[in-house]
């Protein structure tokens, strides 16, 4: 009886748990509320319940990047408009705004611009996800080998079946191009930024190094090696060192 007794107890209390458990929908819900309330805390709280149950989207970064943005806190702004235009390379907004924030950093030392040329010349490789490019790499060898295929039967049509195949082969070896140098970019150094409103960077993985120089919150930077608490940091040739990881958060 007492077991019995028990057993009721129990899946009562684990019923009532599940019933009073929020749907992903409804904290999505919850946190966009808040956000428009001006409690950007509870916001931020509640987004990133979200991405800890691995709901995320580009909506969900790009409103935690807002949440953060109006907290003042520009490094993990930063951060979560970088994670939203991974998975969406073309969202206009979260471009923009991540401009913004860039701009709001101290440290302008990341910073660089292409030109036009380069720019238009990277323009879908900058607004196209791994998977996207990945698509684009099949479709364009798909149809470089069915028109090879109708090279062979259509015998009156073979010139311009030919220029056809030249155009879909160099598109999909661009793409091939486009998708091996995203794919290397983000495997060969993680993406992180600098979340403290300062923080030294020395020349060794302990504070008793050299300090070499200070960076400023907003500043993004490549992490290229990890040490007891610390990342080794690259910004350019000249500057490279070590930091405290709780400065620092991984994009």
């Amino acid at each position: 009886m007492r077991k019995a007794l028990l057993f009721l107890i129990v899946m009562f209390f684990g019923l009532a748990g599940a019933s009073s458990a929020q749907a992903p929908e409804e904290i999505y819900a919850e946190a966009n509320l808040s956000y428009e309330n001006g409690d950007y805390a509870k916001a931020i709280s509640l987004y990133e319940t979200l991405v800890r149950m691995d709901r995320v989207s580009p909506e969900v970064f790009y409103n935690l990047g807002n949440s953060f943005f109006k907290s003042k806190k520009i490094g993990m702004a930063i951060a979560n408009y970088e994670r939203a235009l991974r998975l969406a390379p073309r969202d206009r907004d979260a471009r923009l705004n991540l401009k913004l924030a860039r701009e709001m950093a101290v440290d302008k030392i990341n910073i660089s611009d292409r030109g036009f040329i380069l720019n238009a010349a990277f323009f879908l490789y900058d607004r196209m996800s791994i998977e996207e490019l990945t698509a684009a790499c099949f479709v364009f060898y798909l149809a470089t080998a069915l028109l090879l295929i109708f090279f062979i039967f259509f015998v009156s049509k073979r010139r311009i079946i030919f220029y056809n195949v030249w155009v879909t082969g160099f598109m999909s070896l661009v793409f091939l191009v486009f998708l091996a140098a995203k794919i290397q970019g983000e495997n060969a150094a993680m993406k992180a930024v600098i979340v403290s409103e300062k923080i030294d960077v020395r020349s060794g993985p302990k504070d008793d190094y050299l300090l070499q120089f200070t960076l400023h919150e907003g500043t993004e930077v490549r992490v290229v090696k990890e040490s007891q608490g610390w990342y080794e940091i690259d910004l350019s040739k000249d500057l490279r060192g070590w930091l405290p990881k709780a400065g620092v958060e991984i994009i």
